[in-house]
């Protein structure tokens, strides 16, 4: 018989492809550890490892059942969620993963306000972050851009389709205008965000899409950006939401106006994690509160 101690041995040496590694992790010794799985494919009847001198690694059955152990694990985990949900004994804590958090602090202190129950947990990660922590339920959502990360195998619900400005000093040549072009503003020297985060994947996708490539003067995170755009140093591309708190004061913003200017924004999330009471009342208001919350363009 196949057992859950098995399993866990199973991938967690997957995981390392290294016997010694593995074994010291787990605080038993490496003979222990190969009898275990060498067990383990008595039992399947099929090796899962290719062993070759000292090395080993994971063969095309061990990938394959590594898919079917992970799920076991997956349920057990969930399982125990949902009962701590029925005790009304869970941590309550929601955990979020955001390329950018600035512009959502509105909308959290009003959930907190309403949920005061709740507790929640943020991190702020690049495109890569985002997309590794819903695959590995380390979080409950994700709140992005839509193209941010690939949504195959997630959930999710638009919350917002967003506008793109320009925000410029109010010395800047463009400061009286309502609106301008991407044709009008290619040639800009622009204080734009690292190319990983989804902000600045987004800047350069857009210039992409209308024929020109960004002019990046400064590289920089989202807390310089105010100071710089206005000393003069450059011009930024930034969202309505942001220009909804207000987050690059005291700059102007500018709306672009290309059809294509527009971000959808969306709360992700993967229906394989169990989705507590905590995630399931954050999501609807989320979804809730940014509907009705919305400004004019």
């Amino acid at each position: 018989m196949i057992t859950l101690l098995q399993l866990d041995y199973f991938r967690k040496l997957a995981a390392t492809e290294h016997i010694t590694k593995t074994a010291k992790e787990l605080y038993i010794s490496q003979t222990a550890l190969s009898s275990m799985i060498i067990g383990l494919e008595k039992e399947l009847g099929t090796p899962l490892f290719d062993r070759s001198n000292r090395a080993i690694h994971l063969n095309e059955a061990g990938k394959t059942y590594l898919k079917y152990v992970n799920e076991v694990f997956r349920s057990l985990e969930n399982g125990k969620s949902a009962l701590a949900d029925l005790e009304d004994a869970h941590e309550k804590d929601i955990c979020l993963a955001m390329g950018t958090s600035q512009v959502w602090v509105p909308m959290l202190r009003s959930f907190h306000s309403a949920f005061p129950q709740y507790r929640i947990k943020q991190s702020g990660m690049s495109r890569t972050g985002l997309y590794n922590s819903l695959r590995d339920l380390q979080v409950d959502f994700v709140l992005a851009g839509m193209d941010d990360i690939s949504l195959d195998g997630f959930a999710y619900e638009e919350i917002k389709s967003d506008s793109i400005y320009l925000c410029v000093s109010e010395n800047h040549r463009f400061a009286n205008r309502d609106s301008v072009y991407l044709e009008e503003i290619h040639d800009e020297k622009f204080i734009n965000l690292s190319d990983e985060s989804p902000w600045g994947e987004y800047c350069n996708r857009l210039f992409e899409q209308a024929g020109y490539k960004i002019n990046p003067s400064i590289i920089c995170d989202y807390t310089l950006r105010s100071a710089l755009i206005e000393t003069g140093m450059g011009v930024a591309l930034t969202t309505g939401l942001a220009r909804d708190i207000d987050l690059l004061k005291p700059n102007k913003y500018i709306r672009v106006a290309d059809q294509n200017a527009t971000r959808k924004m969306a709360i992700i999330w993967n229906p394989q994690k169990y989705m507590s009471k905590a995630s399931e009342c954050f999501k609807d208001f989320c979804i809730t509160y940014i509907k009705e919350n919305q400004k004019p363009a």
